[in-house]
Order: structure tokens, then C-alpha cells, then sequence
């Protein structure tokens, strides 16, 4: 499952009652639906979440399958 992002900055769409849009982007939240990827790609909030997500990446141990303990192993 991907990361949902809802923490960027919006702004109210001038000409809607109820829209509003990445205020770095522009683009409507409608269409970037929680998605990182759905910004611009030149997004400044884009950009910065996404060397978080790469550096949480790099950060996190990693087990290789045959490292796992199996439930069918005995002592």
C-alpha cells in the first residue's frame, strides 16, 4: 500500500464553493488524491517528501527472507 500524503499546504480554488489545490503546485487535490506522485513533478512539497521517503528508506533494517523466523522451526 502507498503512503497517503494529506499534509501539504492548500489553498481554496477562487472559483469553487468546496475545491481546493497543492499551493505549490496548483494542482487540485481532487486529482492528487493523497498521492506524492500525482504533484508536479517539480513540485516543492514533491520534491521534499520525497528525499524523506528515499532517506525513512535507507534508514530501515532490512531482513532477507531467509533471515525470518518460520513458525515451523524447532529449537
Amino acid at each position: 500500500m502507498k503512503p497517503f500524503f494529506i499534509d501539504y499546504p492548500q489553498e481554496k480554488i477562487a472559483e469553487h464553493q468546496h475545491a481546493y489545490r497543492c499551493a505549490y503546485c496548483k494542482i487540485p487535490t481532487t486529482v492528487i488524491f493523497g498521492l506524492i506522485e500525482n504533484h508536479d513533478e517539480a513540485c516543492q512539497y514533491r520534491q521534499q517528501q520525497s528525499k524523506w521517503v528515499q532517506l525513512e528508506a535507507k534508514l530501515k533494517p532490512h531482513h532477507a527472507h531467509f533471515d525470518e523466523p518460520h513458525a515451523d522451526e524447532v529449537d
